[in-house]
């Protein structure tokens, strides 16, 4: 038996070694399972003690993860699992304390490693046990990953050290396997479960995938290894027989068995069971001549279905010149290469549609019409300016491609869900087929139903409008009979009604009861250099065009290589038809071909390649005409040769080959839209009841958000009292304030390096004087987590970059379309360093310099070009080299040096500098001083690029806003310490500072705090 201590000490060993980490600085350990996280939470308590973190999180799969996070390690370092520190996963072992355990001990520490990181199923015919799920296995030079299986041939597991560590099998029998080892918790319950239903007794003989295989090897042959055969022939006819044995079983068979297995198991012919035999009646009947032995329609007593087939017109043009340099992998059984991608002469992904799902990932592209989409592709290659800015080009493309046009033809309710799918690669098309309401024969009312909307099968609706119709409860009222007069002139779907029924009621029943309306959702993903992503329309037709530039440099490189290479062999002939005479004189003195090759090669200067085409070429291309035509052909060649590396020099002429190809392409076999669209009566966009009107958002520092109308702050004099702005909880402050519009999308970044975005009429409005509402409630931010910036995103289709500033003085440019995510529980912004966080944010064109200013007075200035554009998860890199005691309070962008920089200290004082006064320097430097800080002035608090006619936002720690023009601030010199801006009340100080936008052609870093 175990002590309590000794028992905790195994189940927190098993389970940090299962999904645990300790590095030097951090340790955490994580688990959706709260029962057996609640049991390692009171053993870590036990057994380590000290400060721990616990928290929960509901992660992507649905399942909530519960976590502890360990950051004071002196006790963990101290506690026995101090072994595991700095254990990478590769190298992961465990502990020393488990080898030398009881074995009770070591039960209970795999007990909870296979809790932690394992798994029991059922698989076909072998039965797991459990399964750790680690991926590399033990190694010979130590347990380097504590990775193993428990099949169901494994009774009991055992652990042994020295030369050979790891975790050990023996024997059989899983029920064993359960009773000695096992899980701790709820895995064990549902290994119990699956142990339960595995049966005693095998049926793995009852029956064969490949008729008869198995009855014809136990009659012809005989002893022990035949069961090993027929176990090959059933299930795996994919596999080759006896592999990884060290004999091959079928060294035992006869040769004439031998020749009947070998073709039946090598997966070249597949077997399906006759379900049933109906008579078809009379039916007419084509003969098909195959001139080929091995294309007979009876072999070796079995049907061979033989199909040949070749491209239509329009496939045969879009897949045009894709042997010309095309690369080769393997196909899926690697038996021969396939070409890795077809040249496509149009955006075929967008033409056809594409529907598709996989792991955890699914497709589905509707078709579009094959001219408007062609309009478009020639649109964007001839103003190539459109691919440097994303929402220009989405625009340019939506001008051509209405919408998606399906075959089946229908009509398209409304623009949102079109508009949706098209600028974020996600959104739900309304359909609705094509429905007119005509008076019968007898004078009746009645639905023609004449189109239908997309992958409606046209039986299965009438069969539910049938079932509605005669339905008990909730029945359909009004229709009278239901028939289908289809034919080859088009669908035709008759409804007939009831004299006393209102069409026009039936008819919107049928919309919301059937088919006859549906939603075909739309979600553009798509594989992208190996990597599935979720494309807009103008990323979808940008990424065919660069495509298309691959493959026209691949196709024109290969014609150029193939116009060299036949312009060598002319040249070689033209020097032998010019030295003719000379040339067959040596050819005939020479002894064989070998002299006579090497003859031409160091007399006339040729390649071994044109002394062959010489000796080969016959006698008929000595005539004058022959002679005539191979100059003729060398000349061509090289006009050929010259208009090939033009191309190749010149990316515009690249882009009219694309361009008339696709014209080309649209002329022979574009056709008129079938889908037209309609206006749906109960399509309404929430933002169409909602005023677009100027809004100013305000973000405590305890975490509360509101929003209130921009007019009811009044513009006061230089040293107001201001007008209360909230009545903010006591020690709380006003952090953030941004004016915005009602409409516009933000980007609110926390500290910890998240960004979560938002429409500001999200945003719950309150009176002036309300604290507002928890950030909480209304993005999936994390309660420790606090907004460090918030950005208008009115500036995508102005800059193309965010800037990022770090408390550390780490700065970091990123594209200002990497943050666009509609992610509820938000993305990450940036990876920060330890004990870093986010400062400021800022958008940016990325011609611009950067100012950063630190609390202690200091700024530096230099060029946007020293921090290159980073992916969105990246780093950064140093902006200023900081004192120990100084940390980066603001950050703001440069483009015109009449500018001013206003500077705002904590007890109330300011000053406007030039930003001429700021000199430029290299990045990662100690910076200017930006102002001569006193302790009656306290250190700065907030900073900005300013213009002449701009307002500010001061805001007290009180919660009291004052508005002020900057013209009424004095302006002073980089070294000078400010004047009174706001007078504050006692033991108060101010806490933010807010530039106010009103116009549309102010500086966007004006709108951001």
């Amino acid at each position: 038996m175990l002590s309590e201590r000794e028992w905790q000490l195994a189940t927190l060993a098993g389970a940090w070694v299962a999904e645990g980490f300790a590095s030097p600085h951090r340790a955490g350990f994580n688990n959706t399972d709260q029962d057996y996280f609640t049991h390692v939470v009171e053993a870590f308590d036990a057994v380590v003690g000290g400060r721990r973190y616990v928290y929960d999180r509901v992660i992507s799969s649905g399942s909530r993860l519960y976590e502890i996070d360990v950051q004071d390690m002196a006790p963990f370092v101290a506690a026995p699992l101090g072994e595991l520190v700095d254990h990478k996963s590769n190298v992961k072992s465990a502990p020393s304390f488990v080898w030398e355990g009881s074995p009770a001990f070591k039960r209970a520490f795999l007990q909870s490693l296979f809790e932690g990181d394992g798994s029991s199923s059922l698989l076909g015919r072998q039965h797991r046990a459990g399964e750790l799920l680690h991926s590399q296995p033990p190694t010979r030079s130590g347990c380097s990953t504590v990775a193993a299986r428990v099949w169901d041939r494994v009774p009991a597991v055992r652990i042994r050290s020295g030369r050979d560590q790891g975790l050990h099998r023996q024997s059989t029998g899983s029920q064993v396997v359960c009773s000695r080892v096992g899980f701790f918790g709820r895995k064990q319950e549902k290994l119990l479960r699956d142990l339960a239903t595995i049966p005693t007794t095998s049926t793995a003989m009852s029956s064969d995938h490949i008729p008869y295989l198995a009855d014809y090897v136990r009659q012809e042959c005989g002893g022990t290894w035949k069961q090993r055969v027929v176990d090959q022939a059933q299930h795996r006819s994919d596999r080759a027989l006896g592999a990884g044995s060290g004999q091959d079983p079928r060294q035992h068979l006869l040769d004439e068995v031998k020749a009947v297995i070998e073709p039946l198991v090598g997966g070249n012919y597949y077997a399906a069971k006759v379900a049933s035999i109906e008579d078809a009646g009379v039916q007419p009947v084509y003969s098909i001549r195959v001139d080929s032995d091995d294309h007979s329609f009876i072999t070796n007593g079995f049907v061979s279905h033989n199909t040949e087939c070749r491209l239509s017109a329009f496939h045969g043009a879009a897949t045009r010149h894709h042997r010309r340099d095309r690369r080769l992998r393997p196909e899926l059984r690697r038996r021969r290469p396939e070409p890795s991608v077809l040249p496509a002469r149009f955006p075929n992904l967008l033409v056809n549609g594409s529907t598709g799902i996989a792991v955890g990932m699914a497709t589905n592209i509707p078709p579009h019409n094959l001219g408007e989409v062609v309009d478009a592709v020639v649109d964007l290659l001839e103003h190539p300016e459109l691919s440097q800015d994303p929402a220009k080009s989405l625009s340019a493309v939506m001008k051509h491609i209405k919408g998606p046009d399906f075959p089946t033809g229908g009509i398209i309710l409304g623009r949102s869900g079109i508009n949706d799918a098209y600028t974020t690669g996600r959104g739900s098309v309304k359909m609705r087929a094509v429905c007119e309401i005509e008076e019968g024969p007898k004078g009746n009312p009645r639905i023609v139903v004449t189109e239908l909307p997309y992958q409606v099968n046209k039986a299965r609706l009438a069969t539910k409008i049938a079932e509605l119709v005669n339905a008990k409860t909730g029945r359909l009222e009004g229709i009278a009979d239901l028939r289908d007069e289809s034919s080859r002139q088009g669908m035709r779907l008759i409804i007939d009604l009831k004299k006393n029924a209102v069409p026009q009621v039936v008819l919107n029943t049928l919309y919301k009861r059937t088919q006859l309306q549906d939603n075909f959702g739309v979600n553009m993903l798509a594989i992208v250099d190996g990597v599935p992503r979720t494309l807009n329309l103008g990323e979808i037709l940008q990424e065919y065009i660069s495509h298309q530039i691959q493959v026209i440099i691949r196709r024109t490189r290969y014609r150029l290589r193939k116009a060299r290479d036949r312009s060598h062999i002319l040249e070689g002939l033209i020097i032998a038809l010019d030295h003719i005479d000379e040339i067959v004189a040596l050819i005939r003195a020479a002894a064989d071909v070998e002299e006579a090759r090497g003859g031409l090669i160091a007399r006339y200067g040729l390649s071994e390649i044109q002394a062959n085409h010489i000796l080969d070429m016959p006698l008929r291309r000595l005539t004058a005409l022959e002679q005539d035509k191979i100059r003729e052909e060398y000349e061509e060649l090289q006009r050929t040769i010259a208009e090939l590396e033009s191309i190749l020099a010149d990316p515009a002429k690249v882009r009219a080959i694309i361009a008339d190809e696709a014209r080309e392409v649209k002329k022979r076999f574009a056709d008129p839209r079938r889908t037209n669209f309609a206006h749906d009566e109960g399509e309404f966009d929430i933002e169409d009841l909602i005023a677009d009107e100027e809004l100013a958002v305000s973000v405590s520092r305890d975490g509360y958000i509101k929003s209130v109308s921009l007019d009811t702050y009044r513009q006061q004099g230089r040293g107001g009292r201001g007008v209360r702005g909230a009545g903010l909880k006591e020690g709380d402050i006003v952090e953030h304030l941004i004016t915005t519009t009602a409409h516009a999308y933000l980007l609110l970044f926390s500290n910890s390096g998240r960004v979560y975005r938002l429409k500001a009429h999200e945003i719950p409005k309150r009176d002036r004087t309300a604290r507002g509402t928890a950030v909480v409630n209304v993005v999936s931010m994390r309660s420790e987590d606090r907004v460090a910036a918030v950005i208008d995103t009115r500036d995508y289709e102005t800059y193309r970059y965010l800037l990022i500033a770090t408390k550390k003085g780490m700065v970091k440019k990123t594209l200002f379309r990497e943050y666009d995510s509609s992610r509820r529980e938000g993305i990450i912004a940036l990876n920060l360093r330890e004990d870093d966080e986010v400062v400021r944010v800022r958008p940016t064109s990325g011609d611009n310099d950067i100012l950063l200013i630190t609390k202690k007075g200091k700024a530096i200035r230099f060029s946007e070009d020293k921090v290159r554009s980073m992916g969105r998860t990246a780093t950064g890199v140093i902006g200023i080299r900081l004192d120990p005691d100084d940390e980066v309070v603001a950050c703001d962008i440069i483009n015109d040096d009449s500018d001013e920089l206003l500077l705002v200290t904590q007890f109330g004082y300011g000053k406007r500098t030039k930003l001429g006064d700021f000199p430029r320097k290299g990045r990662g430097g100690k910076g200017v001083i930006a102002a001569k800080l006193t302790k009656p002035r306290g250190p700065i608090v907030g900073a900005s690029v300013v213009r002449g006619g701009d307002e500010v936002f001061l805001i007290s720690s009180d919660g009291v806003v004052i508005r002020m023009a900057v013209n009424t601030i004095s302006r002073q010199g980089r070294s000078a310490t400010g004047v009174r801006v706001m007078n504050l009340s006692g033991g108060m100080s101010i806490s933010a500072v807010a530039p106010v936008v009103g116009e549309e052609e102010e500086t966007p870093q004006g709108r951001l705090t």
